[in-house]
């Protein structure tokens, strides 16, 4: 029950990161592959905060901590662009 104290910390990194997707993709200008790469790059800099708050009260070590934002970055960047190759091309 001692995690259910620092969730919060999360959950506002994970809030963030959602408003921050809403926002990319409220861009027009930005090419849909630019948007993707912004959408992984923001889940990186969402998640080092968020599992900071976990690291400063001791819960989880740097180590842990690193090593998870690094996994689910390398995983949500692979599932973007998994997604990104299997969408039909329009030809002009």
């Amino acid at each position: 029950m001692v995690f259910l104290d620092h969730l919060p910390g999360l959950l506002l990194a994970l809030m963030g990161w959602a408003a921050t997707v809403l926002a990319i993709d409220g861009a027009s200008r930005l090419t849909p592959n630019d948007r993707r790469a912004m959408v992984v790059c923001s889940w990186l800099l969402w998640m080092i905060p968020g599992l900071g708050t976990l690291v400063m009260r001791g819960l989880i070590s740097t180590d842990t901590a690193a090593l998870s934002v690094t996994f689910t970055t390398i995983v949500l960047g692979a599932i973007v662009l998994v997604g990104a190759l299997r969408r039909p091309r329009s030809r002009p």
